[in-house]
C-alpha cells in the first residue's frame, strides 16, 4: 500500500534528490524512497507496519 505525502524541502535538496533520481533512472519518489529505506535499513529496531 502506498501512502501520498506532502513535505517540504530546500531547492538545493530537490536538485540533489533529482539527480541522484536521474542518475538511478527512478522518479524523484523512487530516489527518496530508495534513500530513506538505505539510511534506515542499519536500525536495530524493525520496520513497524501502521495500521492507519
Amino acid at each position: 500500500m502506498k501512502k501520498r505525502v506532502n513535505i517540504t524541502l530546500e531547492d538545493d535538496v530537490i536538485r540533489r534528490v533529482d539527480y541522484y533520481a536521474q542518475r538511478h533512472y527512478t522518479s524523484r519518489s523512487g530516489a527518496i524512497t530508495r534513500l530513506i529505506v538505505e539510511a534506515t535499513s542499519s536500525m536495530d529496531e524493525p520496520a513497524v507496519k501502521s495500521e492507519n
